[in-house]
């Protein structure tokens, strides 16, 4: 099967979506099958896809979120598609839906719409393509609002890690926090920082250090923060890096202080590594940690309730009553990527043989 997977590039990290159609390319690469990657622009993003051998196109006018597409977008991105061959379009972002599904129609090729917050496309009549909801919650929501459309509730999943390929540390050392995001309002890691000075009123000099990675437009707000709040040794920021995770000691605490989330990948990446996890009850967050024994599930917005659901891990951790093998075992048989690869191919099979009739060009085409 020959699969295009298009996608929109952030320009100082990568998003969230950006890792999605990685993973899942890379993984269906290893099941035999032919995949290329559709970009709107150079980036950060396409050092993955170097890393993963994943071949790369580049075409900008991916980012115009325009309703029709113009006839010259989509019948170059037609042209893009028929070199490959494609057998299914397979789109992970909004603009990039829009000409991504258009072309796909025009050629019959079957096209999914990968989405997680069950949007469907704006003021597009006549479009043909299935809906992926990441989460059950949202697939039912999307259900009952248009029953006609096709949907599917596909789960993320994420890279599976073996115990001996995780980085340990000693238990010498002290247990500290990360966290990996964009630093933007949603990702609300203003919480997290205000958090850190509750812990380190309550803890004093063991107080742990969180290391944040990621970059974004309230970089400068959450550094001038730390600095007022005179954090700066507990709370330390490292900027952008590549595969964060898979170079952190499991013995780290991973945080999440999310104000929306869907299916958070960076939750499973970090239960793949047996992490100890604290997580605002947003999206399936609450599906994937559904007890105590994995971590702390806390509302959002909370600052207090951040702070001690930290101490509180950090006192298990102490005790020596965190098992991380259930967090490792629960990622295995639920969430590792050829357990999604798998499912998709369930997917795309179910919408190949559903695919719609060819539809009319635009005049001039």
């Amino acid at each position: 099967m020959k699969i295009v997977h298009v996608v929109n590039n952030g320009e100082r990290s990568t998003l969230g979506v950006e890792r999605q159609a990685t993973y899942l390319a890379t993984a269906q690469k290893a099941r035999g099958c032919d995949v290329m990657i559709a970009v709107d622009r150079k980036g950060i993003f396409m050092e993955a896809c170097d890393q993963y051998d994943i071949p790369v196109t580049v075409y900008d006018n991916l980012a115009r979120l325009g309703w029709p597409p113009e006839p010259n977008s989509i019948t170059d991105f037609i042209g893009i598609l028929r070199s490959f061959s494609a057998d299914i379009v397979h789109c992970h972002s909004l603009p990039a839906a829009g000409l991504g599904i258009t072309a796909g129609n025009r050629m019959n090729i079957p096209c999914v719409f990968d989405n997680g917050a069950g949007i469907i496309l704006p003021r597009v009549t006549g479009l043909h393509y299935a809906i992926l909801c990441h989460t059950a919650s949202v697939y039912e929501e999307l259900k009952k609002k248009a029953p006609e459309v096709e949907a599917f509730n596909v789960p993320l999943g994420t890279k599976a890690w073996l115990r001996t390929d995780v980085q340990q540390t000693s238990s010498a050392e002290p247990v500290n926090l990360t966290s990996v995001g964009s630093l933007e309002h949603r990702k609300a890691v203003d919480t997290a920082i205000l958090a850190m000075a509750g812990l380190r009123r309550s803890l004093g000099a063991s107080c742990p250090v969180l290391n944040i990675y990621g970059d974004g437009d309230q970089r400068e707000y959450l550094t001038e923060m730390t600095t007022a709040l005179e954090l700066d040794e507990v709370v330390r920021f490292h900027g952008f890096k590549l595969d964060v995770l898979e170079h952190c000691p499991s013995t780290d605490i991973f945080v999440m202080s999310s104000r929306a989330e869907t299916g958070p990948l960076v939750v499973l990446e970090a239960m793949s590594r047996g992490m100890p996890i604290v997580a605002t009850d947003v999206g399936e967050v609450a599906g994937m940690l559904p007890d105590r024994r994995y971590g702390r599930v806390i509302p959002p917005n909370s600052v207090k309730a951040l702070a001690d659901a930290i101490e509180s891990l950090l006192a298990d951790i102490a005790a020596r009553q965190f098992d991380p093998d259930l967090l490792i075992e629960r990622h295995g048989s639920l969430y590792s990527l050829e357990k999604w690869a798998e499912r998709m191919d369930t997917v795309y099979n179910q919408v190949r043989l559903t695919k719609p009739p060819k539809t009319a060009p635009f005049a001039g085409m």
